[in-house]
């Protein structure tokens, strides 16, 4: 058939183009001359519209050239406005066999374009608009181009009918859409994606506006359209880019605890995004010619789109997906798949603010009737369907990485209970048997990389164990431990899930415990892991629930792990060249800052061969654990541990000298108060006003302690204080004296005490002989040394005195209103919601702030200025202060910007945000160079009605009754806890990625969160010159100044051995006999024969 000439097709597409922006204007309502008055036209009799098919229609009929027939279409559309549906039906006929007749492709876009603009017309029938809707789609393909405007029309065509409660037309147009997104899907088809402009493009975004457009205006049209989505994703043979572009738009989906469906715009799963190189910043750091060939993919495709749609948002997400790889050289093409989904894209959606939330959506039958309801199942069943029988690889990783972030809403799935079940049964199985889809070699991914995704979504699930069984959550455990050593990649993930299972799940923990330390003793060479494993056996050591159950030979384990991390930390900063790899790593490594950055330092991104630890930090976590763990045995067994301990704390420098530095003594110090005490802190005993005068007060260096007697030389009654580096502890002694017999006869002679007339009976030094010797020679070394009562001992002891016996941290706790996202109106909260008042209520206790004895990091204990009380948490070796704002005087007449509060929160290392704006928290929020650490809370009101538990566990949970409808999920609310980090510090905590946490385990979960934060940033914060020092080692310091200024001086006979020693050791002094070559060790002021250093450790031995 011939086919129009160049000349004959400008003038033709010019008409065309014309004809089309006054129909366009028609459709809209606009006045235009041409069409003025065609409004008010009656109607034509049949004879005129009779006559008009006689004069028009014929010529559309005849055979003729393609040119002769457009300019006929052309001549009949600007008369066919007045006239009836079978005239309009007539032309579209023709029209369409037009499209058939092999136009040429400027024709067809002319074409396109007037159809387009005519989809809107009111005197268009149904039948003709369906028609012109698959018309339009054919010519879309055939052109290979799309005009951003054909989006409007035929949404505007859909939204009519159903606006005017025409749902069947709605329909019939939605799946016209659905059946032009499929319109050529073969089974070979589906393995590419479809072009820019193909007619599944089109219909892909016609179904994605039409739900945005309607989501907060029309339950029934966005609960047909999620249909068609669901639909269009499950479809095994559509093109690839429109399935991940449905599936785009349902992964975005949320809704409330009251069932209200709104669309999220932060997925958040950047971070396991990053696991896939499917970010930006993931592409660049990705070393290989692969990555190259992505980032050019990536460059290309936002080209393609900037020339190709100018103009328009496209609503697809598809951006940088779709475009061909182009070589960047003749020479040597390379040949790449290109990505059809990069985490960037997302963006590209409909941004809705998760506030706007459509009230007449309902996604459980459990919702009242009035409600919609969108078959979320189908949406579900499709997800499993992926994960089981495996699909392409775009599709399969784009589900993989989202459906964590997706699982946080939990919500979403009560009334799919049955979902969460079979995804914790599959995902449990394929990763035991590591059955699940292996990434295409082209990608440059490894089966770990996926492995880690999938146990992204295992951990969320961990936070739904109120619907999984008992043996079931084990096995979840147990999956855990399969993938610490299956795969390197996931070896923090996992770590991180067992460390939330222990507060979620402790039972089943404590059913693996034995297992999950024998397999963390056999990775310690994986320095990498150090942190993830001390902080995980940290948080365990205080859960009690956890390891009900374990043994000794468990409990050896664990203190043989830290001492492992100890030789390991000890190694590394021992080495200068060490220090200087470490400065470089940290200069390289992927450091996560604000909410956008977090990809680059997710715990997802490391690697065996990118340590991103600080040794300091290593150092200081093991010796924690160590004084955890042992204060958590029994006082019955502690002292079996001991000497095992002792020896291994001391270690051999490169001079073979035994070296036992200042935190081993100070964990020495404090086995040797503990091992067979747990009584608690000790407090002076006041002395009467009427004894004061009577009492004779004496000290003594007694090894690497201050002891004080302070005795009534009338009564002997005397309190004893002994003052170590790991506390202090106050008795009291008094000798039980017996009657005189009557025969016995008095002294003629007896002294009175100074200043008074009360009998000198008694001095302290009695007292130290009596418990502290006998008359067995004692060496020298370690004779108790006299302190004068001069002006330094004095200022040592107060010095000792102040400083705290547990080691002291403060964090902020802030809370963030509905719609808040301004530093000064977040401080001006002066209350929050009930939710945040119980979690404060877990977190730690309700104290007075007047009159504290405590050290309340720096808030007013005498006038109020910081409010009446706080929060504070304290254990035996440790104490946190909260700073916070609501807690604190609000005058926002004299103090607008809330200046003092804002002092306490800046100056905090780490802070706990309890986010309820409804939006996502920007880590600069609060501008502070100290600021180092969020912790952002972001709760999910769980007021809900839930579905009883089918499990026959045997976890009492499971036979709680739910005995009315308004019984509410049995643990409480359910809260995403995430952390933030400034930009260089390292993202280091279990929540690095979002974590699902109960009401009941929030508050411990975050507290220990906090806690293990701040003593990051305060090794951090050394990291420069210095180190970290805790309140032991200070008080340690602090004593062995004052050894070192009496020792071996004319105040005491405690002068060093011949021979023993450095000088240092022996306080400068010169060994008194020259040439003896007696042998032994000087050391903590004690003294060890030769060879026998590490069995003086042990003071069990003998005690």
């Amino acid at each position: 058939m011939e086919d129009i000439t160049h000349d004959d097709q400008v003038d033709n597409e010019n008409e065309l183009y014309n004809l089309t922006d006054r129909l366009e204007r028609y459709a809209y309502g606009k006045t235009d001359n041409e069409f003025v008055g065609h409004s008010q036209k009656p109607a034509p009799s049949p004879a005129q519209e009779q006559a008009f098919r006689n004069k028009y229609l014929y010529d559309l009929k005849i055979d003729r050239p393609i040119r002769d027939r457009i300019k006929a279409i052309i001549a009949v559309s600007k008369h066919i406005i007045p006239y009836s549906h079978e005239t309009l039906d007539m032309v579209w006929i023709e029209v369409n066999d037009l499209v058939a007749a092999n136009a040429s492709t400027d024709s067809r876009r002319a074409l396109l374009e007037l159809l387009s603009a005519s989809v809107s017309r009111s005197d268009l029938s149904l039948v003709d608009q369906v028609r012109l809707l698959k018309t339009t789609g054919t010519l879309t393909y055939e052109s290979m181009e799309v005009n951003p405007k054909l989006l409007d029309p035929i949404i505007s065509f859909a939204n009519k009918y159903a606006h005017n409660g025409k749902m069947e037309g709605f329909d019939v147009a939605l799946d016209a859409l659905v059946q032009v997104a499929t319109l050529l899907a073969t089974p070979e088809d589906h393995l590419h994606q479809s072009p820019p402009g193909e007619p599944s493009d089109v219909a892909t975004d016609c179904l994605l506006r039409l739900v945005v457009e309607n989501i907060q205006e029309n339950s029934l049209m966005t609960q047909h359209c999620y249909d068609r989505l669901v639909q269009l994703s499950r479809h095994q043979n559509a093109p690839q880019n429109c399935r991940i572009s449905a599936m785009k738009l349902l992964m975005c989906l949320r809704c409330t605890s009251q069932r209200l469906l709104y669309l999220t715009s932060s997925p958040d799963s950047q971070k396991v995004a990053a696991t896939l190189f499917r970010t930006e910043e993931s592409i660049r750091s990705k070393p290989t010619t692969q990555a190259q060939a992505a980032k050019a993919t990536i460059t290309e495709g936002t080209q393609t789109i900037r020339s190709g749609k100018t103009g328009t948002a496209d609503f697809s997400g598809k951006a940088g997906s779709r475009q061909q790889i182009r070589p960047t050289s003749n020479d040597n093409p390379v040949k790449v798949t290109p990505y059809l989904w990069m985490y960037s894209s997302l963006s590209e959606l409909p941004q809705v603010s998760s506030s706007q939330i459509n009230d007449t959506i309902s996604t459980s039958s459990s919702s009242v009737c009035s409600m919609q309801m969108l078959n979320l199942n189908a949406w579900f069943e499709g997800v499993l369907e992926i994960l089981q029988n495996g699909d392409d690889w775009e599709v399969y990783s784009f589900v993989i990485v989202h459906l964590p972030s997706l699982l946080t809403n939990t919500s979403l799935f009560f009334g799919n209970i049955s979902f969460i079940q079979s995804l914790q049964t599959l995902l449990v199985s394929h990763i035991r048997k590591s059955s699940f889809q292996e990434p295409p070699v082209h990608s440059g991914l490894k089966k770990g990389d996926v492995a880690l995704c999938l146990f992204n979504s295992l951990t969320i699930l961990v936070s739904y164990h109120h619907w999984i069984g008992q043996e079931d959550l084990t096995d979840m455990v147990h999956t855990f431990l399969v993938g610490i050593g299956m795969w390197d990649r996931a070896a923090k993930s996992c770590i991180h899930a067992l460390t939330l299972c222990c507060h979620e799940i402790p039972r089943s923990v404590d059913k693996c415990l034995s297992l999950i330390l024998t397999k963390m003793s056999q990775i310690i060479s994986q320095s990498y892991l150090a942190m993830d494993i001390l902080e995980f056996l940290s948080q365990l050591a205080r859960l009690p629930d956890a390891y009900r159950s374990i043994g000794e030979d468990p409990l050896r384990t664990i203190f043989g792990i830290c001492i492992s991390h100890l030789h390991y930390s000890r190694e590394q900063r021992q080495s200068s060249l060490s220090a200087v790899d470490l400065k470089s790593t940290h200069a390289s490594s992927h450091l996560s800052g604000t909410s956008a950055e977090f990809a680059a330092a997710s715990e997802l991104s490391q690697s065996p061969g990118i340590p991103e630890d600080l040794p300091e930090y290593v150092y200081a976590l093991a010796y924690t654990v160590i004084t955890k763990w042992f204060l958590s045995i029994s006082i019955r067994h502690r002292s079996k541990h001991v000497g095992w301990i002792a020896k291994n704390l001391a270690w051999k420098n490169k001079k073979d000298e035994e070296i036992v530095e200042e935190q081993s003594q100070v964990t020495l110090d404090m086995m040797h108060r503990t091992a067979f005490l747990d009584l608690g802190e000790t407090k002076p005993r006041p002395i009467p006003d009427d004894e004061v005068k009577q009492v004779v007060k004496k000290t003594w260096l007694v090894g690497m302690s201050i002891v004080t007697m302070e005795t009534n030389a009338a009564t002997g009654m005397t309190q004893i204080t002994k003052r170590q580096a790991s506390g202090t502890t106050h008795a009291v002694y008094q000798q039980h004296t017996a009657p005189l017999p009557l025969h016995h006869v008095e002294a003629q002679f007896r002294e009175t005490v100074e200043g008074t007339d009360a009998p000198l009976n008694i001095l302290p030094n009695h007292i130290l002989l009596q418990l502290g010797s006998t008359i067995s020679p004692m060496p020298i070394p370690i004779q108790p040394i006299v302190l004068p009562d001069d002006e330094f001992s004095k200022r040592a002891i107060s010095t000792l005195d102040r400083i705290d016996t547990v080691d002291g941290h403060k964090a902020g706790v802030i809370y963030v209103a509905p719609g808040q996202t301004h530093e000064s109106q977040i401080l001006a909260n002066t209350s929050g919601s009930d939710n945040y008042e119980k979690f404060l209520a877990g977190l730690g206790t309700k104290v007075s702030l007047q009159g504290a004895s405590f050290n309340t990091q720096g808030l007013d204990r005498e006038y109020d200025t910081d409010g009446t009380h706080t929060y504070a948490w304290r254990d035996r070796i440790t104490e946190i202060v909260f700073h916070i704002p609501t807690m604190m005087p609000t005058n926002l007449e004299y103090d607008a910007p809330c200046i003092n509060k804002k002092r306490h929160i800046g100056n905090d290392f780490v802070n706990v945000i309890y986010n309820e704006s409804g939006l996502p928290f920007k880590f600069d929020t609060f501008a502070s160079q100290l600021n180092y650490v969020n912790i952002v809370i972001t709760p999910e009101e769980a007021s809900v009605i839930l579905p009883k538990p089918s499990s026959t566990s045997d976890d009492p949970a499971f036979h709680t009754p739910l005995e009315t409808d308004q019984d509410i999920n049995p643990s409480g609310n359910f809260f995403k806890v995430q952390l933030q980090c400034a930009p260089s510090f390292p993202s280091i905590s279990p929540a690095a990625t979002p974590k699902i946490v109960t009401a009941s385990a929030l508050p411990s979960f975050v507290r220990k969160l906090v806690l293990n934060a701040s003593v990051f940033s305060l090794v951090w914060s050394n990291r420069g010159g210095g180190e970290y020092v805790s309140s032991w080692r200070s008080r340690l310091r602090e004593i062995r100044k004052l050894r070192d200024r009496y020792s071996n001086t004319a105040t005491s006979a405690n002068v060093a051995y011949p021979g023993m020693g450095t000088p240092e050791d022996r306080g400068g002094a010169r060994s008194y006999v020259e040439g003896d070559d007696w042998k032994g060790t000087l050391s903590m002021g004690g003294l060890a024969e030769h060879g026998q250093f590490l069995m003086s450790l042990d003071f069990t031995r003998w005690a």
